[in-house]
């Protein structure tokens, strides 16, 4: 025992010899350091000032900083009794990123053909990617990262050494930097130069951005705002490099991939945003929207916010939650959510509201299996982009903005004019739950349950209530199947693993989101009572432990609050435009043209393409801060479908001629579209969807 003690002691020595070394090393090059900071701080002034203010007057946790023989900085890591990184940072960082380039990693996404989908944007979809995919088998893959990449994420910073040899190795357009602990950031003042890393970025359209000190749980949200205004056409080609593996790091990244289908999906598309503009402008007799006033906001009474709201959907485990809902009726709200509602007809439940938030005809042939006394007294909720048919079946609807539309924007700046915000019901997509949980947000519902909003199945023959219109005699009908689908696998609520789809995974993560941000409030609670897909931010409960106050709820005062507080009429502005008239032809045209122009026979390189996509999206995106934001509207998707199939093939295939050659390919079904577009705006007020008689014959409803 006495030799151990005195061994560990004699270690002990060494140590805090070999450290005073280091610090005497750092000492006797202090000047150079702090003249290094002092340029880099300036920089950071002048370019980048909210940083330079969280620096300025800085205090690392970590003070234990030395310099190594090899002349790099390192730290002693005070918990492990260690150093940080090994004798050679710098030798040890040029090794990490050589091994990163030969086998890099980064986002990928397929699309898959559609061949029952009407639209034109689909149409070209589908032959942009023949191109592609056609392309990609009879050419080599880009198995190693070449010399120009179109953006990066680098979790973990360290000291800058990695970010240093990445950028002597390669060209990056976009490059976001995520490190959560500040000290490095700090001492990667003193370590690198970051001048010349910034001179690589001053070339038109690079951008460098910095995540410094964000919660890994908040680090998508503080990302998006970032490649929205870079383009979200960027994801699905974005290189991923890992600086160090620690526990931080690493919850970052799994936040990063668990909510990337917010990044590479639901970006809309032209033919879409055409059919929200004409929908939108139908008038309509019963309908109310949803909107705040710009001022004196009128407080939602305590009672309502603190009365129970579930949110219904049809998942399997709704069935064994039906007797739940009748022994609670009176005591609660029952927010329907789509074809949930013929289940609860057929079980004898009437909701308070019922939700749709889908533009199809499809979406509305449903409540044609209903009874107009069923439906008299529930209140219709809904966005913009509704078919016009849906209002016939309530006597009250209230409508609110679906964001990213055009036609949100148009009924926006209609609405600002009588000096109220015309409610954006964000995260309302792509499921009704989701529409469901954004109206929740904007009345004050703080007290909320979810109920059969499953988004996935355990079994996928059994994938929703067995008394809903996807049955019949306990057999699927003809109208939906997913026998192929549900291949992705997502952590269940109550333990274990569900089945899901992308477009379920989608809704879950995109719930979760909102519930992110609901959460803040005083008071909010969520449970999900669903034996599906776990929802970041409700609380799983099972169904016999949920407890209701037996207090009976003032239906008919809660919606009067509700109308009066959170609804405005519609304004008759709204009404006396058509599509056209609204759209203003002559100043789409101009953007059209300019798309359609893009390309030039000069194009050679990846880059060459990359700065081309770049300069497309900057002239749609700058429309968003004008009075032209629906043009954005209107372009930004179908743009974006054709910006990542070209991209696709730059870094997919190997050779960079083939690969250019391929993108033009791609460019040229993209310029047949633009040419169809002037024409399809001219007939803007027909594109109302006439629907098909697929749900009347095959749904059981």
């Amino acid at each position: 025992m006495q030799n151990e003690v005195s061994e560990a002691l004699e270690a002990g020595s060494k140590f805090l010899d070999f450290y005073q070394e280091g610090v005497g090393r750092l000492k006797s090059k202090d000047q150079f350091f702090s003249d290094r900071y002092n340029a880099n701080m300036h920089h950071f002034k002048e370019s980048m000032p909210h940083i330079y203010d969280s620096f300025k007057n800085y205090e690392p946790e970590n003070k234990y900083v030395y310099l190594e023989e090899s002349g790099d900085l390192n730290l002693i890591d005070k918990n492990a009794g260690c150093s940080v990184f090994n004798s050679n940072p710098r030798g040890l960082a040029k090794k990490r990123v050589s091994d990163y380039l030969k086998k890099p990693k980064k986002t990928s996404l397929n699309i898959s053909r559609n061949q029952a989908h009407f639209s034109r944007h689909v149409y070209y979809c589908n032959q942009m990617s023949e191109v592609l995919y056609k392309n990609i088998e009879e050419n080599d893959a880009l198995d190693i990262a070449p010399e120009f990449l179109p953006a990066m994420v680098m979790f973990g910073l360290e000291l800058g050494y990695q970010l240093e040899f990445i950028l002597e190795a390669v060209s990056i357009k976009h490059l976001y930097i995520y490190e959560r602990s500040p000290d490095f950031f700090y001492y990667s003042l003193f370590a690198i130069d970051w001048i010349s890393i910034f001179e690589k970025f001053n070339k038109d359209g690079y951008t460098l951005n910095f995540l410094i000190g964000v919660e890994p749980e908040d680090l998508l949200d503080k990302y998006l705002v970032q490649l929205e205004e870079n383009g979200y056409f960027w994801a699905p080609e974005t290189f991923l490099y890992t600086a160090h593996q620690s526990e931080l790091n690493l919850k970052a990244m799994n936040e990063f991939a668990d909510a990337y289908p917010r990044q590479a999906m639901g970006w809309g598309f032209f033919d879409d945003a055409l059919m929200g503009v004409a929908q939108g402008l139908v008038p309509q007799t019963n309908r109310r929207l949803a909107a705040l006033p710009v001022a004196d906001l009128k407080k939602i009474p305590r009672w309502i916010q603190d009365t129970p709201v579930f949110i219904v959907g049809n998942g399997p485990s709704l069935d064994s939650a039906i007797e739940l809902i009748k022994e609670y009726r009176e005591n609660i709200i029952v927010i329907c959510c789509g074809s949930t509602i013929n289940t609860l007809n057929r079980v004898g439940i009437k909701p308070d509201f019922h939700v749709d938030v889908e533009r199809m005809k499809q979406t509305v042939d449903k409540l044609d299996f209903l009874t107009p006394d069923y439906l008299k007294g529930v209140v219709g909720l809904t966005v913009d982009v509704m078919h016009p048919d849906f209002y016939s079946y309530f006597d009250q609807v209230i409508m609110g903005g679906k964001p990213g539309e055009a036609i949100a924007t148009l009924v926006g700046a209609e609405v600002a004019k009588s000096g109220y915000h015309y409610a954006s019901m964000n995260g309302s997509g792509p499921f009704v739950a989701n529409l469901a949980l954004s109206y929740c947000s904007l009345f004050g519902f703080n007290n909320l349950y979810f109920v059969g909003v499953d988004n996935g199945f355990k079994d996928n023959s059994a994938h929703h209530s067995k008394f809903s219109g996807y049955y019949k005699d306990g057999q699927e009908t003809k109208f939906q199947s997913f026998k192929n689908r549900g291949g992705l696998r997502v952590p269940g609520n109550f333990g274990g693993v569900i089945r899901s789809t992308n477009e379920m995974n989608l809704s879950r993560v995109q719930l979760g989101s909102l519930l992110k941000t609901l959460k803040k409030r005083k008071g909010f609670s969520c449970y999900n009572l669903s034996d599906g897909a776990k929802i970041s931010g409700a609380s799983a409960l099972n169904i016999e432990d949920v407890l209701i106050s037996p207090e009976k709820v003032d239906r008919e005062l809660l919606m009067k609050v509700i109308f009066d507080s959170r609804t405005i009429p519609e304004p008759k502005s709204i009404r006396s435009r058509t599509a056209n008239e609204s759209l203003h032809m002559s100043d789409c045209l101009k953007v059209i043209d300019s798309l359609r122009a893009a390309w030039s026979s000069q194009f050679n390189t990846r880059e060459d393409i990359c700065q081309m996509l770049w300069r497309c999206h900057r002239s749609i995106y700058f429309l968003k801060a004008t009075q032209h934001r629906y043009i954005y509207d209107l372009m930004k998707g179908s743009f974006t479908y054709a910006a990542f199939y070209m991209l696709s093939a730059l870094y997919s295939i190997e050779d960079e001629v083939s690969a250019v050659s391929t993108s033009e390919s791609i460019f040229s079904v993209w310029k047949s579209f633009l040419d169809e577009m002037p024409s399809m705006l001219e007939q803007a007020a027909n594109a109302i969807d006439e629907g098909n008689e697929h749900l009347k014959t095959h749904y059981n409803g």
